[in-house]
C-alpha cells in the first residue's frame, strides 16, 4: 500500500493506513530509507524497511508510534535522521558553527537549537517574545515548545543508563555515586564551555593588562602617533567584543545543559517514586522538596561549574605579566590570592555544612506544612489552628538560626572576596616601595588593573564552590532515593491453571525505611541491595515520640497487631526494620471465585490485599498471581482530571463499556449532578465529590480496565444500603461474574453470598469456609456476625458524605460550568512598588534600611579611595614637581611625566603614604562586615515575618479556598518561594547594592578625570535605561512563568504518590509517566527561556559597558598630555574593572528582580487572601463553660458554598432539645454533612440563624464554637507526631484521662502494647495505623474533649460490625447527657435514637422518632429500612 508519509503527519492520512496503525498497537516505528541516488523510495511497510544495503548512504526518517495517553495522529513522534558522511553524535550541535541558518519549520519548537552563531550568541531569536512581554505579558500558551533533544524523556532514559553502568562499575570497587553520573551526562558540554572559557579568560586578561599598558605607554611618550593610536583603540574594542561574545556563549551553552540535567534527574526521580515499594506524605514533602530547592542548586552548579578554570588561567597570565612589569616583587599580590583560595575553602565548606542542616529543618517544616495543607479541614473543625502554628513557629526558628549562621558567613565572605584585589595591589606596592625600587604610574596602574581583572574571577569562585558543594549534597540525597528497595509485582508462575492465586506458609512484613536524605551515607558497599537501602520514616529516634509501633495495616509504613518485630536487615544508622505483620499465610483461590476477607480491625485485612500487590517484603514462603491485578483502595484515591479521565485512566474510550460500568457502579445518576457530567473537573484527591462517589469512581476504575482479578478493600462501607446492594450483585456477582474477586467486607449479608470467606486476626487467617460453615463451627466469624445473621438483619451502609459532599451539586458549578480549580494568580508587567515597600517594611523599615545603605556607601567609598589614594600617592612622586615645573618654565625643558614627578620612594612623607594605604584597607574590612551582616539579617527578619504572615493567613482562609486551590500551589509557596526568600534573595541584594554603587560611584570618577566623558555616558546610559526598563521585563514574566509552571509538577507528584498502589497495580506507570514528561518539559521550556532571557538582557548591557570603555579609552588617547598619566591609568583601570564586571552584576539584577517576583507570591498570600470570621470575640464570648445545656436552633438556615453557587440547604427550620441523640439520613446530595458545617461555621449562612443555648453561634468567635464541640469526622486524619500528641495536642489532659479514654474506645490494649504507649510514633498521615484504628483514635479526641454536643459524620464506617456495636454502646455511656447528632452509617445505629431527621435536596423532609416514621406509610425513613430487609417496627426494635 502506497501511502504520501507527509499527508499522513499532516492529518490526511489514508483511513486504512490509519486502521492499521491503531493495528500495530501504541508502540511501533517505520523507517523509511531515502537513497542518495536517484531510485525510488522503497514503500512504508515495516518489513520491507528492514532489508538495506549495509554500505548505502541514506537518510533515515524514523516515525515512532509512542504509547501515550490515546491513540492519535498528534502522537507519532518524528525523528528525522540526516544523511551524514562522518555521522557523529555532534553533527547537529556543530551547525552552531554556520553563521546564519534557516528557521526551523515548526514553529512552536523553542529556536535555539537551530539558530545560527550570531543569533545562538546574543540570543537574539528571542527578541521578539521580549518585546512581547514588554507590550502585553506574557501566557504559558505564548512559549515555545521544548524541543525533543532538550526534554526530560530522551535525558531521563540516558540519565538511568548511565546510573547503571555506573552500578555495575562500582561493583566490588567503590560505592556507586551520582555525581559522576550527572558528570559521564555532561563532561562534553562542559568542556566545550571550559575552552570557551579558557579563551574568554585569556581575552579579559589581555583588555586591562597588555591594552592598558598599551595605552598608557603611549599617553607617558611625548610623541602623537594617531594611527597607532587608532589601532590601539581598535584592538581594545575586538578584545572587548570577543570576550562578551565568548562569555555569553559560554552561558547559553550552560543553561542547556543545565534545563536537561534538571529536568532529567526529576524524571528519574519521578519514575524511581513510582517503582517505590513504600509512599506516603512524608516522602511526599520529600521529593517536592528536592524538586523545588535541590533543582535550583543542580542548575546553578552546571552553568558556575565552568569558572573553575578562570582562576588558573587568568592567575597564570597575571604572574607572568606581573613579574615581567615588576619582577619578583609582584609575586607578594598572587602570594595573597593564593592564600585567599584556603580562606574561601573553610568559608565555602562551613556553609556547605550549614546548607545540609538547614535542609534537615527545612525538609522537616515542608512536611508538617504539607500534613496540614492536606488535613486542613480536620484542623479548623478541631479548632487546632494554634497548635499547629506553635508547631511550625518551632521548626521556623530553628531553621531561621541556621540560616543567620549562614548569612554570617556570606557577610564575611562578600566583604573578603571584592578586599582580596586591593590588599594584593597594597602588599606588592608596600613591598616594592620598601625595597627602594622606583614606581612610575604605568607600571601601578597595569599591575592595579590586573589585579582588578582578577576581582572577577575571585568574586566567582566561592559562589563555583558554594554551588558545587551544595549540588553534590543534593545529588547525594537524591541518591539515597534511587537506592531505596522497589516494588516486586507478583506475576505468574502456577502450575495449576485453575488457581488465580496462591500463598504458601507466606509471611510479610512492612518494610520500616529510615529516609535521611539529609547526611551522608555511611558504611561500605554490601553485597545486599536492601543493607544499602534507606528507609521511608524517621531517621532519628528522639526518645519515645520516634517508637516504633508494631502494627498491621493497610498502608505502607507500618502495621497493627500485636507482634514481633525482626531486624534482620539492619545496617548501622542505615537500618531497614521488618515489621512482622502476617503470619502463616496458605491462601489458594481458584479462578473465578468470590472471596470475602473480614475480621476485627487491625487484623491485616488491608495488608493482605497489599502482600497480594507486592507492597510487602515476604520474609517467608511464596506469593504466586495468575493474572492482571485490579485494586480498589479502602481510601479512594482521585486526582485532578475530569470524571470520566478518573474512571478511564488513560484506556481507551469505549462509550458502550462505559455506560455499562457507570449503571453497574450506580453512577448514572451522580453524572447528572454534575455541571458539566462526565466532563467535569474533579478537584485535587476528589474535594468536589462525596465520599461515596469518590469510591464508585475508584470501583468504576477498576472495573473498567478489565482486569483477572479483583481486589476490593471494603469498598461498600462508604455507599447506603440501596447502592451497596445494587454494587454487590449488578458489579460484584453480575459484570465480574467470571472474574477472581477478593472482598474485604464487615456486612455478613455480603459475605454469606461470597463462595468463601477468609476470617482473620491478629495478622494470621484463623477461619476459611462457606458463611454456613462458618456460623456452624462458631469460632471467630460467629463471634463476629452471629448475632446480625441470627437477627436477619441486612447491615448497609449510608453514603458516605464528606462537609463537601453537597458541593456535589453545587461546587462544580462554578463560573466556568464544570472547572473547580481556579487558575493560579499572576500578576504581569514589573514588581509593582507596593512589593518592595512591604519588603522594607517587614525587614525593619526605612530607618534601617537608611543606616545599611550609609554602611553600604561607606564600604563603596572605601573601595574606591585605595584607588584614589594610589593615584595621588604616585601624582606626587618625590615631592618636589614645583621645582622642576619652575626649571621647566624659566629653562624651556622638555620633561616626561615620569622624570617630572621624580622616584616616590625618595618623598620624605612616603611613610604617610603608605600608612594611610593600609588604613584604608581595615576600614574596608569593618564596614563591609556590618554592611553583610546588616544586609543579610534584615532580610531574613523580614522573611520571618512574612513566613509568620502567610502562615496565619493560609489557617485563617476559609474552605472554599482550599477546595480551588491545589495544595502544591500553596505548598510552592512554603518551600521554592520562601528558599528563594530566605537563601537566594540576601546573596544578590546584598551583591546587588554594593556592586550598582560601586559602578556608579567609577564612573562618576572618571567623569571628575575627563568632563569630556560626560557626553558619551549621558547617550549610553538613556540607551541603557531604556533597555533596562523596557525590555527587562520579559525577565520578569519569564521567572513568573517559571514560578506558575513548577506548581503542576508538584501537584503531579503528590498526587502520583498517594495513587501509589493503583497506579501500579493498573500497570498505568507510562501514562502518569508521560504526564510528569509533559509538565517538566513545559516547566523546563519556561526555566530555560527565563535563564536565556537574562543572557539577552546581558549582553546588551555588555555591549554597552564596552562602548563606555571605547568611549574612555578614545579621551584618554586623544587628549594625552592634559591630565597625568596616573590620572589616564585611574581611569582606564577603573573603566576596565567596570567593563568586566558590569556582565556579571546585571546578571545578578536580572536574577534579583525575577527572584522578588517569589517575594511578590508570598506578599499575595500573606496579606491577599480573604479570612474567616475572627477566631475570638471577646465581646460575645459567653461567661463560664458554653454549652451548657446543648440545644440547638436552626431558623430557616440556607446555606451556599460560594456567593455564585446556588443553595445547597434551603430554609431548614428544626429545634433540636438539650440531651437529644438525633439521626440525620438521606441520600447523595441531602445535605446530611451540610448540616454539620454548618453547625461547625465550615461555611457561613447565606440567610437564617443557628443558636445553641439561645446564642446565635454567628456573633461567636470560631474558636469558640469549634472548641466547644466534638466532632468524629468520616475521614480520620492522624498527624506525624506521638500519639498522645494526635489525642492532645495542646497538652490540657493528664495521662490518666487520656488512658481513660482508650479504654472507652476499646484502643487501651492496642496501644498497651505498643513499645512506648501513649509516646508511640504516628506516622504522617497516621500511615502505621488501620482506618479502623484511626477512627477509634478520633473517637477517643471527642471522649477527650466531653462536649455537651458530639457530631459523629460516618464515624464508623470502618469498623466491624461488633467493633461498631462497642463504640456506640460507649457513646450512649459516655455522652448520654450530651446532645449527639449522628450521620447514619448504619441505619441500625440510629434506631435508638430518639428522633431521625430525614434530608432530601437540602430540605428536612422528615423528623420525628424512629417509631412513628416507621409506623408512617410511604415515609421515606421506612422506605430505606425497608431497603435493608426490615419492614416492621419490630424488626426495627430488635435491631437494637
Amino acid at each position: 500500500m502506497e501511502v504520501d508519509i507527509m499527508d499522513l503527519l499532516e492529518g490526511k492520512a489514508h483511513t486504512r493506513y490509519s486502521a492499521n496503525m491503531h493495528n500495530w498497537g501504541s508502540v511501533g516505528s517505520i523507517t523509511l530509507n531515502h537513497p542518495s541516488q536517484a531510485t525510488p523510495a522503497p514503500s512504508p511497510r515495516p518489513n520491507a524497511l528492514r532489508n538495506k544495503p549495509s554500505d548505502a548512504h541514506t537518510q533515515e526518517e524514523t516515525y515512532r508510534l509512542r504509547q501515550d495517553e490515546s491513540l492519535d495522529l498528534e502522537h507519532i513522534k518524528v525523528e528525522h535522521k540526516e544523511a551524514r558522511c562522518c555521522n557523529t553524535k555532534y553533527s547537529q550541535a556543530l551547525k552552531h558553527f554556520l553563521p546564519c541558518r534557516p528557521a526551523r519549520k515548526d514553529k512552536n519548537l523553542l529556536p535555539s537549537n537551530n539558530a545560527g552563531l550570531f543569533s545562538y550568541i546574543s540570543v537574539t531569536w528571542l527578541t521578539r517574545l521580549m518585546m512581547k512581554a514588554y507590550k502585553r505579558g506574557l501566557q504559558p500558551g505564548d512559549l515555545w515548545l521544548l524541543q525533543y533533544e532538550d526534554g526530560s524523556e530522551l535525558n531521563s532514559a540516558r540519565m538511568e543508563r548511565l546510573w547503571e553502568e555506573e552500578k555495575e562499575s562500582a561493583k566490588f570497587k567503590r560505592k556507586p555515586e551520582l555525581w559522576r553520573v550527572v558528570w559521564r551526562a555532561i563532561r562534553t558540554r562542559v568542556v566545550v564551555c571550559m575552552l570557551i572559557s579558557i579563551v574568554q579568560n585569556i581575552l579579559q586578561f589581555l583588555g586591562p593588562s597588555v591594552m592598558l599598558k598599551l595605552v598608557l605607554d603611549y599617553i607617558t611618550d611625548p610623541q602623537i602617533d594617531n594611527l597607532y593610536a587608532g589601532l590601539i583603540i581598535l584592538a581594545t574594542f575586538i578584545i572587548n567584543m570577543g570576550r562578551g561574545a565568548l562569555f555569553n556563549a559560554m552561558f547559553v551553552v550552560g543553561t542547556h545543559t543545565a534545563a536537561r540535567v534538571t529536568g532529567a534527574m526529576q524524571a528519574v526521580m519521578y519514575k524511581k517514586v513510582l517503582r517505590l515499594r513504600t509512599g506516603g506524605e512524608r516522602l511526599s514533602a520529600q521529593i517536592i522538596n528536592f524538586s523545588n530547592n535541590d533543582m535550583e542548586r543542580l542548575f546553578e552548579a552546571c552553568i558556575s561549574c565552568v569558572f573553575i578554570t578562570a582562576m588558573p588561567v587568568l592567575f597564570t597570565l597575571s604572574v607572568i605579566y606581573c613579574i615581567y612589569i615588576l619582577g619578583p616583587w609582584s609575586l607578594l599580590g598572587q602570594g595573597v590570592y593564593i592564600l585567599f583560595y584556603p580562606i574561601m575553602a573553610l568559608i565555602a565548606k562551613a556553609q556547605s555544612s550549614i546548607r545540609v542542616e538547614t535542609v534537615k529543618v527545612t525538609d522537616k517544616r515542608v512536611a508538617l506544612m504539607s500534613e496540614i495543607l492536606n488535613s486542613m479541614r480536620l484542623i479548623k473543625m478541631y479548632s487546632w489552628e494554634d497548635s499547629f502554628a506553635k508547631k511550625i513557629s518551632g521548626i521556623r526558628r530553628e531553621e531561621l538560626k541556621k540560616h543567620r549562621i549562614g548569612a554570617l558567613l556570606q557577610a564575611v565572605s562578600s566583604t573578603v572576596t571584592p578586599s582580596i584585589s586591593i590588599l594584593a595591589t597594597i602588599v606588592t606596592f608596600m613591598g616594592y616601595t620598601l625595597s627602594g625600587s622606583p614606581l612610575n604610574s604605568a607600571e601601578a596602574f597595569t599591575i592595579f588593573s590586573v589585579f582588578n581583572a582578577m576581582q572577577f574571577t575571585v568574586g566567582v569562585l566561592p559562589f563555583t564552590v558554594r554551588s558545587i558543594a551544595e549540588a553534590k549534597i543534593s545529588l547525594t540525597r537524591i541518591q539515597k532515593l534511587l537506592e531505596l528497595p522497589e516494588h516486586q509485582k507478583q506475576v505468574g508462575g502456577l502450575l495449576n491453571n485453575n488457581l488465580a492465586l496462591q500463598i504458601k506458609s507466606g509471611d510479610f512484613a512492612w518494610e520500616v525505611l529510615n529516609i535521611d536524605f539529609k547526611q551522608k551515607k555511611s558504611g561500605g558497599a554490601s553485597d545486599s541491595p536492601a543493607a544499602n537501602k534507606l528507609k521511608n520514616g524517621d531517621a532519628k529516634r528522639d526518645g519515645a515520640v520516634q517508637g516504633e509501633g508494631k502494627h498491621t495495616n493497610g498502608h505502607a509504613n507500618g502495621s497493627s497487631s500485636p507482634i514481633k518485630s525482626s531486624q534482620e536487615d539492619a545496617v548501622t544508622t542505615n537500618m531497614i526494620k521488618s515489621v512482622d505483620t502476617l503470619f502463616d499465610i496458605n491462601l489458594s483461590i481458584e479462578k473465578g471465585k468470590l472471596i470475602g476477607v473480614c475480621g476485627s480491625i487491625g487484623a491485616g485485612k488491608s495488608s493482605l490485599i497489599s502482600a497480594i500487590c507486592g507492597d510487602m517484603k515476604v520474609q517467608n514462603g511464596s506469593v504466586q498471581v495468575n493474572g492482571h491485578l485490579a485494586l480498589v483502595t479502602q481510601q479512594a484515591w482521585i486526582y485532578n482530571d475530569t470524571f470520566r479521565e478518573n474512571v478511564l485512566i488513560g484506556q481507551q474510550y469505549d462509550e458502550e463499556k462505559y455506560k455499562e460500568v457507570l449503571r453497574v457502579c450506580s453512577l448514572e445518576s451522580d453524572i447528572e449532578l454534575l455541571a458539566s457530567g462526565e466532563s467535569t473537573e474533579i478537584g485535587e484527591r476528589g474535594t468536589n465529590l462525596s465520599g461515596g462517589q469518590k469510591q464508585r469512581v475508584n470501583l468504576g476504575r477498576a472495573v473498567y480496565c478489565n482486569r483477572d482479578i479483583y481486589l476490593l478493600d471494603d469498598p461498600l462501607s462508604a455507599v447506603d444500603a440501596k447502592v451497596a446492594r445494587h454494587i454487590f450483585n449488578q458489579c460484584i456477582r453480575g459484570h465480574l461474574a467470571e472474574k477472581t474477586v477478593i472482598l474485604v467486607t464487615h456486612a455478613p449479608h455480603f459475605l454469606e453470598k461470597c463462595d468463601e470467606i477468609v476470617v482473620m486476626q491478629e495478622g494470621k487467617i484463623v477461619e476459611k469456609g462457606t458463611h454456613a460453615e462458618l456460623l456452624e463451627r462458631k469460632g471467630e466469624y460467629f463471634d463476629m456476625v452471629g448475632r446480625e445473621a441470627a437477627n436477619n438483619s441486612e447491615e448497609h451502609h449510608h453514603e458516605e458524605e464528606e462537609a463537601k459532599e453537597a458541593e456535589v451539586e453545587d461546587k462544580e458549578e462554578d463560573k466556568d460550568k464544570g472547572k473547580l480549580i481556579t487558575e493560579e494568580a499572576r500578576a504581569t508587567g514589573s514588581v509593582s512598588a507596593k512589593v518592595y515597600y512591604t519588603f522594607v517594611k517587614v525587614s525593619g523599615g526605612w530607618c534601617i534600611a537608611g543606616i545599611i545603605l550609609f554602611a553600604i556607601i561607606i564600604f563603596t567609598v572605601s573601595r574606591m579611595f585605595s584607588a584614589v589614594w594610589l593615584q595621588h600617592w604616585l601624582d606626587q612622586g618625590d615631592g618636589r614637581i614645583e621645582d622642576r615645573q619652575m626649571n621647566v618654565t624659566l629653562y624651556n625643558l622638555t620633561l616626561s611625566d615620569a622624570e617630572l614627578k621624580g622616584s616616590i620612594v625618595e618623598n620624605p612623607s612616603l611613610w604617610l603614604y603608605q600608612l594611610v594605604y593600609c588604613l584604608s584597607f581595615l576600614l574596608l574590612l569593618l564596614t563591609g562586615v556590618i554592611k553583610g551582616i546588616g544586609v543579610t539579617f534584615r532580610v531574613l527578619a523580614g522573611a520571618s515575618k512574612l513566613h509568620s504572615h502567610m502562615f496565619t493567613s493560609i489557617l485563617q482562609s476559609p474552605m472554599s479556598f482550599f477546595d480551588t486551590t491545589p495544595t502544591g500551589r500553596i505548598l510552592n509557596r512554603f518551600s521554592r518561594d520562601l528558599d528563594e526568600l530566605d537563601v537566594r534573595v540576601p546573596f544578590f541584594l546584598e551583591f546587588l547594592l554594593q556592586g550598582m554603587l560601586f559602578v556608579v560611584g567609577q564612573v562618576i570618577l572618571v567623569c571628575f578625570i575627563y568632563v569630556w566623558f560626560v557626553i558619551p555616558l549621558i547617550v549610553i546610559a538613556i540607551i541603557f535605561v531604556m533597555v533596562d526598563v523596557f525590555l527587562n521585563a520579559g525577565v520578569r514574566e519569564f521567572k513568573r512563568l517559571d514560578n506558575t509552571l513548577k506548581s503542576p509538577i508538584t501537584q503531579h507528584i503528590g498526587s502520583s504518590i498517594s495513587g501509589l498502589s493503583i497506579i501500579r497495580t493498573f500497570d498505568k506507570e507510562k501514562l502518569f509517566i508521560t504526564r510528569m514528561y509533559r509538565f517538566l518539559d513545559r516547566h523546563s521550556a519556561a526555566l530555560l527561556v527565563f535563564r536565556l532571557s537574562n543572557r539577552w538582557f546581558t549582553f546588551r548591557m555588555d555591549v554597552m559597558a564596552m562602548l563606555v570603555t571605547l568611549a574612555v579609552t578614545i579621551i584618554c588617547v586623544f587628549t594625552k598630555g592634559m591630565v597625568s598619566t596616573a590620572l589616564a591609568g585611574l581611569a582606564l583601570s577603573t573603566v576596565n574593572g567596570v567593563c568586566v564586571f558590569i556582565p556579571f552584576l546585571m546578571r545578578m539584577k536580572s536574577e534579583f528582580q525575577s527572584r522578588i517576583t517569589s517575594v511578590e507570591r508570598i506578599i499575595e498570600y500573606a496579606y491577599g487572601l480573604s479570612s474567616e470570621a475572627p477566631r475570638e470575640i471577646p465581646e460575645t464570648r459567653p461567661v463560664g463553660p458554653w454549652p451548657k445545656n446543648g440545644s440547638i436552633d436552626l431558623r430557616e438556615v440556607q446555606l451556599r458554598y460560594r456567593p455564585d453557587l446556588p443553595l445547597v440547604l434551603h430554609g431548614i427550620t428544626a429545634s433540636i432539645n438539650a440531651g437529644e441523640k438525633i439521626g440525620i439520613v438521606g441520600r447523595t446530595g441531602a445535605g446530611k454533612s451540610s448540616l454539620i458545617s454548618t453547625l461547625l461555621r465550615i461555611c457561613e449562612l447565606d440567610s437564617g440563624s443557628v443558636l445553641i443555648d439561645g446564642v446565635d453561634i454567628s456573633t461567636l468567635g470560631l474558636h469558640t464554637l469549634r472548641s466547644s464541640i466534638s466532632v468524629i469526622p468520616q475521614d480520620p486524619v492522624l498527624f506525624q507526631g506521638s500519639l498522645r500528641y494526635n489525642l492532645d495536642p495542646f497538652d490540657v489532659h493528664s495521662d490518666d484521662a487520656v488512658w481513660q479514654a482508650l479504654e472507652q474506645s476499646h484502643l487501651k490494649v492496642v496501644v498497651q502494647r505498643q513499645e512506648h504507649g501513649l509516646m508511640s510514633k504516628v506516622e504522617a498521615a497516621g500511615e502505621n495505623f488501620s482506618v479502623g484504628e484511626r477512627q477509634l483514635i478520633c473517637l477517643t479526641r471527642a471522649l477527650l474533649r466531653n462536649s455537651k454536643i458530639l457530631l459523629l459524620d460516618e464515624a464508623t464506617a470502618s469498623v466491624d460490625v461488633e467493633t461498631d456495636h462497642l463504640i456506640q454502646a460507649t457513646i450512649r455511656e459516655a455522652f448520654k447527657s450530651s446532645t449527639v447528632l449522628t450521620i447514619a452509617h448504619r441505619l441500625n445505629t440510629v434506631t435508638n435514637y430518639d428522633r431521625i431527621m430525614v434530608l432530601d435536596a437540602g430540605r428536612v423532609k422528615e423528623f420525628d422518632t424512629p417509631t412513628v416514621l416507621m409506623s408512617t406509610e410511604g415515609s421515606l425513613f421506612r422506605e430505606m429500612m425497608s431497603a435493608t430487609g426490615v419492614t416492621s417496627v419490630e424488626q426495627m426494635l430488635a435491631l437494637t
